[in-house]
């Protein structure tokens, strides 16, 4: 673990959250990576996490390391010390490394093999996690330099699962064969498509016990990963475990089987319990692996960083799920209010879509929105509010954070875009975070694109940011098309950024 002194210096604190964690399909020897992400602060050097979650080289430990991509800018090699740890979901620390100090050449990662045992941490994560989920942190210091100023990212992949439970009910047991008969289709949630295929067949197996194998077939290709319990019911309806299995699938109607491991002539002898009425009651516990279904970056941030999020120290809690419990409910009770549309009481029209939404809420977060339903104004009288000059998605993806704080995947245009109506909301926290992504996506092609949003807005911060990164590029900027349309366009703006590199 670092030094309690690395409070005081200047760090760089990538934090990745992979939701489903139990259901990474990667087999030992593969690794899920998260998305990648640029120390700023670090010579403008991109990176990635990387997790084998059965393994490296033995799947008894998940390896954890940290990459510099190969096309990373900044020094052909930099001196990086470096922290790796496992986190929960309020932030207390699971597992970490000591530190380390390591020379990363462009396309080289560095870490662990056997970071921890894999059944400690699945354990402790089935214990305390709500949404089986694990946080992986990096924490990196420059050697050999100074770090300006504090930054943060924050990440999230999510796995795609869904669980399907169910009970097969085969009759006349005692006489099946290998038909089409003894076939089940398994639906997906939504009831809209066919995901499994699934045979029950017997077989006279070597001598003779009768051996029950159960086959099924893939019928939805994004299905990479399948695992299952399942249980035997008795006349009295208690469930007698007979199976875990797991599966590894890779192509569309791709078959797997397994067998029982009650024969038939063991369910004959005990005829009474397993098959009244000469039924065999299997009951089924599914989860169908879709794997990546998101990957996003939360939240980026220079400055001044949470000490507790960046240094976090276990909670002394009898129970960890005391904190984060009512957030995350809080936080699924707004989502579900504005997805569901359960009481809504306002409508938000853009050009070609229509959104319900909820006044209270949207008075809590902008007081442009308080200051219209408490007058007189159209929007109350009307109950809708026209907001033609933003997009469908723009407006969505404004609604989620109004209600989540969440801030959904971003580009450089959708940044842009939620930008405009965060400061014309006067939505804060939305535009702090749409700024940060775009200082931290900033490069010699958009700078002055960037530089007219900061100055149209009266964004002082940004905008020094920007132009502060142009006099740091400028020969390549001043002599491109991009500035020539600047200049054109805003004449005043460019020599102003200019004239700043003789004060």
């Amino acid at each position: 673990m670092a030094d309690e002194n690395d409070i005081n210096r200047k760090l760089f604190t990538f934090s990745w959250t992979v939701e489903n964690i139990n259901y990474c399909w990667q087999k030992k020897g593969k690794q899920i990576v998260s998305p990648t992400f640029v120390a700023d602060t670090i010579e403008e050097t991109k990176w990635k996490l990387c997790l084998y979650p059965r393994g490296k080289e033995s799947e008894d430990f998940i390896a954890f390391y940290l990459h510099r991509e190969i096309d990373s800018k900044g020094s052909d090699s930099i001196e990086i010390e470096y922290e790796l740890s496992f986190l929960t979901e309020d932030g207390s620390l699971l597992f970490t490394s000591n530190s380390n100090k390591r020379s990363f050449p462009k396309n080289s990662g560095f870490g662990s093999k056997e970071f921890v045992k894999r059944d400690v941490l699945f354990s402790k994560i089935s214990t305390i996690s709500l949404r089986d989920t694990l946080t992986a942190r990096c924490r990196m210091w420059k050697l050999g330099g100074d770090v300006v100023e504090d930054g943060e990212c924050i990440a999230r992949t999510r796995i795609g699962v869904e669980r399907r439970s169910f009970t097969w009910n085969i009759e006349n047991f005692t006489t099946i064969e290998c038909s089409k008969e003894n076939v089940l289709s398994v639906m997906s949630a939504s009831k809209d498509k066919k995901v499994l295929c699934m045979q029950v067949a017997l077989s006279g197996g070597p001598k003779g016990e009768g051996s029950i194998r159960c086959e099924f077939t893939a019928c939805d290709q994004r299905i990479r990963y399948f695992s299952l319990l399942l249980y035997i019911l008795t006349a009295s309806g208690n469930a007698v475990e007979s199976n875990r299995e797991e599966f590894w699938l890779g192509s569309l109607l791709e078959r797997k089987d397994f067998a029982l491991s009650f024969t038939k002539n063991e369910l004959m002898r005990k005829k009474s319990l397993y098959l009244p009425n000469d039924v065999l009651s299997l009951r089924f516990e599914c989860a169908l692996s879709f794997g990546i279904v998101l990957e996003e970056i939360q939240k980026i941030q220079y400055g001044y960083v949470d000490v507790k999020l960046s240094n976090p120290v276990k909670q002394n809690l009898k129970d960890p799920k005391q904190l984060l419990v009512p957030k995350k409910v809080l936080i699924e009770d707004l989502r579900s209010l504005y997805s569901d549309r359960i009481l809504s009481d306002i409508k938000l029209k853009t050009a070609t879509g229509t959104f319900h939404a909820h006044k209270s809420i949207l008075s809590a977060r902008s007081p442009v929105f308080q200051a219209m339903f408490k007058s007189n104004m159209k929007e109350k009288r009307e109950e809708c509010v026209d907001i033609e000059d933003l997009s469908d998605d723009t407006v969505q993806k404004m609604l989620l954070h109004i209600y989540t704080a969440e801030i959904g995947n971003l580009t450089w245009e959708s940044a842009s875009k939620l930008y405009v109506a965060a400061d014309k909301y006067e939505i804060i926290t939305l535009k702090s975070e749409c700024s940060s992504y775009l200082k931290s996506n900033l490069c010699e092609n958009n700078a002055c694109d960037l530089l007219l949003l900061a100055d149209l807005h009266s964004d002082k911060g940004l905008k020094s940011n920007v132009q502060d990164f142009i006099l740091k590029h400028d020969k390549a900027i001043i002599n491109s098309d991009e500035w020539k349309h600047l200049m054109e366009t805003n004449l005043k703006l460019a020599a102003d950024t200019l004239c700043l590199k003789y004060k």
